[in-house]
């Protein structure tokens, strides 16, 4: 599968532009809103932006190296990519463009993307080199200011801030409280002062989330939560055992009751999340939404906790058995009734109002007797969640899900809400699992290649009926944009009766 975020042509939209209208704008592929825009449909164009703009991100992210991602910003990168191509594409250069496609646009936009990441490259490695441009300590700033720290609380503070930033973020800083002014600063960078005032932006927007952060603690949130229905379970009422899981947001343990000596499943979430008001309100929610759901092939919530350390916990019934993902599956009909299993367990989620928002086959138990057990409801969802990714490289997409298995709109709302159909992509994804081993979107740049318009088609040749029915499950589950879904995993079912 490509990952260079292809376009569909302009020339498929040239039809249905009112219907498309009504159904809504995030269901039309990127040809399509071109044509809306140019019907006079205003919100058509700004979605296409944001798509644009979150696929350049991505393209930058994969190609920029590590040493440089603290002093180069993708959004600057892109944000000078977008002016360049806009410049050009008025007319205002030597070189003017005559768009007939949206693939010809993004082609150009990713040129001139690759073109100002080399350049800002570039000039990182001359400074680096020292480029004649003069870098200063903080300590030096205080002497030729001539205003030594007044006191140890303000020279721990100044030391606090001052670890917050690296590379030209730190260079910025220093400049800033030797009072240079922003065309200084610009010289001293090599940038132009426009670039000076958006990063000067980007500072405060990094010390006001250091703000938040610290009034985002577990302290100013009310705990015990009383919104839960589910009995309270003591930390002194079961024995804890093996640590038989873990997962981006906790581990997992076998444990026993006390009182009657049954076996059960305890879930503690990992620090550095519980610590923050997001982190323990997704924990809330992950009991919230799965204890409203009575049925057997999904996990039994029976109550909750908080141990010693001040970390919460979820107590549910303990399955014996494995995750999907870790066995060897070879008959094909045998994977076609785990899949059967599956599919009814989400259409009893949805019946009950719950969005699972993370189906993998990770989060799929097999009991020893061959029942399937759906788990892990830690991105389940009623509304749009809003889970920010631990990994640096993709700090500034916000999403639910794990990649490879998650949806567009679980990226970005430019691609749509989540809801039902999200979680019929991530059905899709097991099934085509089931059939290669592998996830539907794996690439060496998967976030591109999740957001782009490029399908997940299924290169396998079925052997059986069963495998048939699968591979015509992945292909009508496995599409990019909401409304070319199936609109219901019963409707998933049909497909396999």
């Amino acid at each position: 599968m490509a990952t260079d975020g292809d376009e569909k042509p302009a020339s498929i939209a040239d039809t249905n532009s009112e219907n498309k209208s009504e159904k809504g704008l995030n269901a039309c592929f990127s040809g399509e809103l071109v044509s809306l825009w140019r019907a006079g449909v205003q919100e058509a164009a700004r979605i296409l932006v944001a798509r644009y703009e979150l696929r350049l991100m991505a393209l930058v992210v994969h190609r920029l190296n590590r040493k440089y991602r603290s002093a180069i910003a993708p959004e600057e990168v892109v944000q000078s990519a977008f002016g360049s191509f806009f410049r050009v594409a008025r007319g205002e250069g030597k070189v003017s463009l005559e768009l007939r496609e949206t693939e010809s646009a993004w082609n150009i936009l990713a040129t001139f993307v690759r073109r100002k990441l080399s350049r800002a490259v570039e000039r990182e490695q001359t400074l680096k080199r020292g480029g004649n441009k003069e870098r200063i300590s903080l300590d030096e700033a205080n002497v030729r200011l001539s205003k030594p720290p007044t006191n140890s609380e303000a020279d721990e503070l100044l030391s606090d801030i001052d670890g917050l930033f690296v590379g030209d973020e730190k260079v910025l800083w220093e400049s800033l409280l030797i009072g240079l002014t922003q065309k200084e600063i610009a010289s001293r960078l090599n940038v132009d002062e426009r670039t000076i005032r958006r990063r000067i932006a980007a500072l405060r927007a990094r010390l006001e989330s250091q703000r938040h952060m610290v009034e985002n603690r577990v302290g100013t949130v009310s705990w015990p939560p009383e919104v839960i229905r589910l009995p309270n379970i003591g930390y002194r009422d079961f024995v804890l055992g093996k640590l038989i899981g873990r997962g981006s947001l906790g581990k997992v343990y076998r444990a026993r009751l006390q009182s009657t000596g049954a076996l059960i499943a305890v879930k503690f979430m990992h620090r550095q999340f519980w610590e923050q008001r997001p982190g323990l309100k997704s924990f809330i929610q992950e009991i919230e939404q799965a204890a409203k759901i009575e049925y057997p092939g999904v996990i039994k919530y029976l109550g909750w906790g908080q141990s010693p350390h001040g970390g919460p916990y979820i107590v549910m019934n303990f399955v014996e058995g494995v995750a999907l993902s870790r066995m060897e599956l070879r008959d094909a009909d045998g994977k076609l009734d785990l899949f059967r299993q599956i599919c009814e367990a989400i259409s009893a989620c949805h019946e009950a109002g719950v969005v699972h928002g993370d189906l993998t086959p990770n989060n799929v138990l097999v009991s020893i007797d061959g029942r399937v057990v759906v788990s892990d409801f830690g991105f389940a969802i009623s509304k749009k969640p809003n889970v920010q990714s631990e990994a640096n490289d993709e700090a500034q997409f916000s999403y639910g899900g794990t990649l490879g298995y998650a949806a567009p709109e679980q990226v970005a709302s430019a691609f749509g809400e989540p809801g039902p159909a999200t979680d019929v992509f991530g059905i899709g994804g097991i099934a085509y699992y089931l059939l290669t081993g592998k996830p539907p979107i794996d690439s060496d740049n998967i976030l591109l290649e999740t957001i782009s318009e490029v399908e997940c088609t299924v290169t396998f040749e079925p052997k059986c009926d069963a495998e048939k029915k699968l591979l015509a499950i992945s292909n009508a589950a496995l599409k990019k944009l909401i409304g070319s879904r199936p609109p219901s995993v019963q409707a998933l079912l049909k497909l396999l009766d």
